[in-house]
């Protein structure tokens, strides 16, 4: 039962968003960028555990809010929000446990 309410409101936060974002007319391409550079680092949170991947990660982040607040890509949030509500609970619910 706790697996299936969490994937209920897994599921309602990340509708809601892409609701949100279709009456409002968010850009796609926008959107599907901020989720497609988020949702791999938000799963494998664990495995950076080294200086290197760390620093790729912050470099790459720090850029691309640079580069959104620069050009006024703001529906890229959109997408970031979606990879951290798909991404965080995938990471606690699975990946954790596996690498635990």
């Amino acid at each position: 039962m706790n697996k299936t309410l969490t994937g209920v409101f897994i599921g309602l936060a990340f509708t809601g968003v892409l609701i949100y974002t279709i009456d409002k007319g968010y850009s796609a391409i926008q959107i599907i960028i901020g989720f497609l550079l988020f949702i791999f680092p938000s799963i494998f949170l664990s495995s950076f555990k080294s200086r290197t991947l760390a620093m790729l990660l912050t470099v790459i982040s720090i850029l691309f809010v640079y580069i959104s607040y620069k050009f006024n890509y703001t529906d890229t949030w959109a997408g970031v929000l979606m990879a951290l509500i798909l991404g965080i609970p995938i990471y606690i619910l699975k990946i954790r446990k596996i690498t635990d």
